[in-house]
């Protein structure tokens, strides 16, 4: 039912709307609203362009029936205090009409074991304090907040918590 696959440049655009749509919806509330109606899919086709053409960051997308409707962003852990034996999960998002139905469990039982296969034993990932259906769901995956908040400026100050599993 469902396929996923490494994304490529062809996939920029798709990406994009996935990420533009999941953002405005998921962050609604959390990020202030002139900062969201300026997410724009033909912005984040942009940023995914050159993401995908300078391989600094790794994307996945998930397919529902041949349309695709999620993606995943994973790579090496970018926090300087964790060793080599860490990955990470940038990132994962759905198109809004999605959410609910076990794409996000496929998309994340996928990227833990993508980064297994790679040889970390460890996944971090970051998520807004105030997202807690985002924090609900990781936890729910055995995320646990490991005590290190980052403040970020998204329109206004906000806290990003670090969430870690050990890979079993």
């Amino acid at each position: 039912m469902y396929e996923i696959r490494y994304a490529n440049i062809d996939d920029a655009k798709i990406l994009g709307e996935i990420h533009s749509q999941s953002w405005k919806l998921a962050y609604k509330g959390i990020v202030p609203d002139e900062i969201l109606n300026n997410i724009t899919t033909e912005k984040r086709q942009k940023y995914f362009e050159k993401a995908l053409t300078e391989g600094w960051e790794e994307d996945a997308i998930i397919f529902n029936d041949n349309k695709a409707v999620g993606l995943i962003c994973i790579g090496k852990c970018r926090d300087t205090d964790k060793e080599g034996s860490y990955g990470e999960i940038w990132g994962i998002y759905l198109l809004p009409e999605y959410w609910n139905m076990g794409i996000g469990s496929e998309l994340i039982n996928w990227g833990i074991s993508e980064l297994k296969k790679r040889n970390c034993d460890k996944v971090t990932l970051w998520v807004l304090e105030d997202n807690l259906n985002a924090r609900k769901f990781y936890e729910k995956f055995g995320f646990e907040h490991d005590g290190t908040i980052n403040e970020i400026t998204i329109g206004k100050k906000l806290n990003e918590y670090r969430y870690v599993k050990v890979i079993e």
